[in-house]
Parts: C-alpha cells; structure tokens; sequence
C-alpha cells in the first residue's frame, strides 16, 4: 500500500489545520508530516494510525492499492529495458570480447 499524501493534505486543511499544528495533534514532526504529504515518505504503520486517529478517518481511506500496482509495474519493467537497450547499443559480441580481455587480465 502507498500513503495518499495529497489526500492528507486535503484533509488536514479542511480541518483548518497547519503542518505543525496537525503533526503536534497527531504526535508527530512536522517536518516528517510534510514529507508524507508531498510523497518523499512513507510512514511506519503505527504513524499512519497516528495519522489516520488524527484525521478522524480509517487507514485504508488513505492509503491507495493502486498508486502502488501502478508504480511498481514501470519500475520493474524499466530497469530490464535500461540493461537491454545497453547491451543492443553496446553490442553483445564486443561486450563479449571485453568480458574475455577483463578475464584474460
């Protein structure tokens, strides 16, 4: 699962609170809550249930299943694509050969 930190956001300022504010109400920093909220963290389990108490509302309202399905499936497919591409641009004969030169070494 994957936090909704714009979502938080949201919810926090409808609740007409600050960073600081709500991160103190929730037990936290506010420097860690504003990491959440732009995406740069995510949270242990028991600070998102300090999170979610302090939003009035369950975890799995912000948590998101999806955003995690949906950015594991590039990152996985984009690091093999990366390697392919190197290895075509790089040609496996002369990667081949250097191989054999660094073992021959």
């Amino acid at each position: 699962m994957r936090t909704n930190g714009p979502l938080i956001r949201r919810r926090r300022v409808e609740l007409g609170h600050g960073v600081n504010r709500f991160a103190a109400i929730a037990g936290i920093s506010g420097a860690a809550l504003s990491r959440i909220e732009n995406g740069h963290r995510e949270p242990r389990p028991e600070t998102l249930k300090k999170i979610s108490n302090a939003l009035g509302c369950p975890i799995t309202e912000i948590v998101s299943i999806e955003q995690v399905l949906a950015g594991d499936a590039p990152s996985t497919q984009a690091a093999p694509a990366r390697a392919s591409n190197s290895d075509a641009a790089g040609g496996a004969t002369p990667t081949a050969s250097s191989e054999h030169h660094t073992s021959a070494a």
